[in-house]
């Protein structure tokens, strides 16, 4: 059971598999230090899903849950020093609903 009490959860489409697998190796590469720095301003738990039964499209799931809606306003913060950091990958990949 988790203590979490704000969950946020984001659907990420992607226009092709190629691009998808791509975003998840980004995160296999840079994930760990990512998630650490999110539980460190206030993550309780990351899951990321990919979601199958989505006709035609390539997406991905990811559900955070924050300690409170403090944490989550801190990690908001931390993800988009994330997509700064590396921007030159997400402008080369068509991914929808990542922006916060």
């Amino acid at each position: 059971m988790s203590n979490a009490k704000l969950i946020s959860y984001t659907i990420n489409e992607f226009s092709t598999e190629i691009e998808m697998e791509s975003f998840l190796h980004l995160m296999e590469k840079h994930g760990d230090e990512f998630c650490k720095k999110l539980k460190k301003q206030g993550l309780v738990r990351w899951k990321v899903n990919q979601i199958w039964n989505k006709g035609g499209c390539f997406a991905l799931s990811s559900k955070f849950e924050y300690k409170d809606e403090k944490a989550f306003e801190k990690n908001i913060e931390e993800i988009k020093k994330f997509q700064k950091q590396h921007e030159s990958y997400f402008n080369k990949i068509n991914m929808l609903d990542f922006k916060y």
